[in-house]
């Protein structure tokens, strides 16, 4: 099975026709209005090159991601042979919680809840974790053979306000074909708003996967996309009184199949049809065996531009894809014991979605507005390593925010937040937070 669809990839790269690859979110498209590198060191005639402009060839091989500044610098040698554009943002912080303050000032996850202490319903927090440095690198960049590589590291890889450096992205492109570790093919976060909160809404999509995918414009309106990924899963197991300590979890073989089709009808207006395909493997110790189980994805992403504003909209739904909902990732969602069936295990249903508008109030200044819900459906049981009230049953998020661009080096911004989850046992807890920034990245 993988070595076909590995050579079906192959194949598609090798016979699709050379279209540009134009998929921008609005913010990249709205930072720089010349699309012109601002600072080129080498060979200063390329930054007019109508074939291969440098500031298109570098954002077409970076992620589709409004947290990355738009390049303005760049090495280029003089005939060409390379493009180097080194970035780097600093993101600053401070959040204020009050009811059931969330221990993390770069994220607000509502899923991740709990009730606070007495005496700690409020809280104060700072962080810089957000900062990021990008490598982003593009050979024989007139070839129809270019090959594109890009590795971003932040700082979140620590706990509290410990500062580890952190792999978000790092991958090789050509010709449509991506191998290397970025986002899943399944997400499309063009049609993500611009949010102080990294997290975002919880059925949004955003997990980094190792991937080997191949991704194309088949005409400057067609988009399609399908690869193959490393499969992950996390699911509540039977609780077994065993000295051992036997586990169901067991090495997972068959990866996750994620496949779209987008159309577009500018830079930033499209529409998007996703699908994955998870098998899951598990082992049955009353019976002795593995078993295996498979779950699916349905996603429907859009962003659309009118007059001054623009609007974002995301829904999905599927089954035993836990790891694909933001708020359900790590949460031992995609699979749970099946109740009448010892031994076995069963997939959960979830379901969930967001709407934003973002409104520009001048080519500098604008707001933006969200809300999403998400909702899992599991079957009671008893006997599990997780109990089954604590399982988050649905939540809602809501953000609003004013963000200043006070120069195309320079965002600032405030944002509030409000979170609210109930669980199985019909247990409810939310959250408030007012959030300040200040970024500045090349």
């Amino acid at each position: 099975m993988k070595r076909i669809v590995i050579a079906s990839l192959s194949i598609l790269a090798l016979l699709t026709p050379n279209v540009v690859n134009a998929q921008h979110h609005p913010t990249t498209i709205s930072k720089n209005k010349t699309k012109k590198i601002d600072i080129v060191v080498g060979n200063e005639d390329a930054r007019h090159d109508s074939v291969a402009n440098p500031y298109d060839v570098l954002i077409e091989n970076r992620p589709v991601d409004p947290d990355f500044a738009t390049p303005h610098f760049a090495i280029i040698d003089k005939e060409q042979r390379f493009y180097l554009s080194l970035g780097a943002s600093v993101k600053a912080v401070a959040a204020y919680d009050w009811g059931n303050p969330y221990n993390s000032p770069t994220d607000f996850k509502p899923a991740d809840f709990f009730p606070a202490t007495p005496g700690n319903e409020q809280s104060l927090q700072m962080s810089m974790k957000s900062s990021s440095i990008t490598f982003n690198v593009v050979g024989m960049p007139k070839n129809k053979y270019r090959i594109g590589l890009f590795t971003a590291l932040s700082f979140n890889g620590g706990l509290g306000n410990e500062y580890y450096v952190k792999c978000d992205h790092a991958y090789i492109r050509c010709m449509g074909l991506t191998l290397g570790y970025t986002s899943s093919v399944y997400d499309d976060k063009s049609a993500d708003a611009y949010l102080i909160d990294g997290n975002g809404a919880g059925a949004s999509g955003g997990h980094s996967n190792m991937t080997f995918n191949w991704q194309r414009n088949i005409t400057p309106s067609l988009r399609l996309g399908a690869g193959i990924e490393l499969p992950k899963m996390s699911f509540t197991q039977w609780e077994y009184n065993d000295p051992i300590g036997k586990g169901q979890m067991v090495n997972q073989r068959v990866p996750s199949i994620p496949f779209y089709v987008q159309y577009a009808w500018n830079e930033v207006g499209h529409v998007r049809l996703s699908s994955v395909l998870h098998t899951m493997t598990y082992r049955d110790y009353v019976e002795n065996r593995n078993r295996s189980l498979l779950g699916y994805g349905l996603k429907f992403t859009s962003n659309y531009r009118f007059g001054d504003a623009v609007g974002y909209l995301m829904a999905q739904t599927g089954k035993g894809i836990a790891k694909y909902f933001k708020d359900n990732d790590g949460f031992c969602l995609d699979l749970v014991p099946d109740a009448d069936n010892p031994g076995q295990l069963k997939p959960t249903s979830s379901w969930g979605g967001l709407c934003a508008l973002q409104y520009n109030y001048t080519p500098k200044m604008f707001s933006t507005v969200m809300y999403g819900f998400m909702r899992n459906y599991v079957d009671r049981y008893e006997g599990g390593t997780i109990d089954f009230g604590q399982h988050m049953k649905y939540e809602h998020y809501a953000t609003v925010n004013f963000i200043w661009r006070a120069s195309s080096f320079i965002d600032m911004g405030v944002e509030y937040n409000f979170g609210f989850k109930k669980n199985f046992a019909n247990e409810s807890i939310h959250n408030n937070r007012v959030a300040a920034m200040v970024k500045v990245g090349f």
